[in-house]
Order: C-alpha cells, then structure tokens, then sequence
C-alpha cells in the first residue's frame, strides 16, 4: 500500500485552516452581534450559529479521521 504522506498531511493542514478561519468569523459574528444588536435578529442569530457550529463539527470529524488515519498508517510501517 503507497502513503501519500505529503499529501494526508497538507490536507490535514487545509482543514486546520478551515477551521480557523470558522472560528474567527464566528468570533467576528459575535462581537458584531453585541455591538449592533440591531442587525441582527435572535432567528438570525441561532440559524448563523447553526450552520457554523454544523460547519465546525464535520471539519473536526474529517480532520480527526485523517489524523487517525495517518497514525495507524505510519504505526504499520
């Protein structure tokens, strides 16, 4: 079986990336949020919540698994 190492470890990289830019506009939502209540509705808010938190928790999930993936791949060589 061939490993690509370079190639779980630059996608374990992008979904790192992934989720730090979530964050920070989630962060950025948030402090508008509290500034400008008035943009924003509390329907608005917790759908926006949603869709980010959602967001969060499959790129966890993928990076997770490739981590792990990557673990037992290079535990068997």
């Amino acid at each position: 079986m061939s490993i690509d190492e370079t190639a779980i470890n630059e996608k374990i990289g992008q979904l790192k990336s992934e989720l730090i830019f979530l964050a920070d506009e989630i962060e950025t939502i948030g402090q508008d949020a509290v500034q400008q209540p008035e943009k924003y509705g509390p329907q608005a808010l917790a759908e926006l919540r949603h869709a980010h938190m959602g967001e969060v928790l499959r790129l966890r999930t993928e990076l997770d698994g490739m981590e792990n993936v990557l673990q037992v791949l290079k535990s068997a060589l």
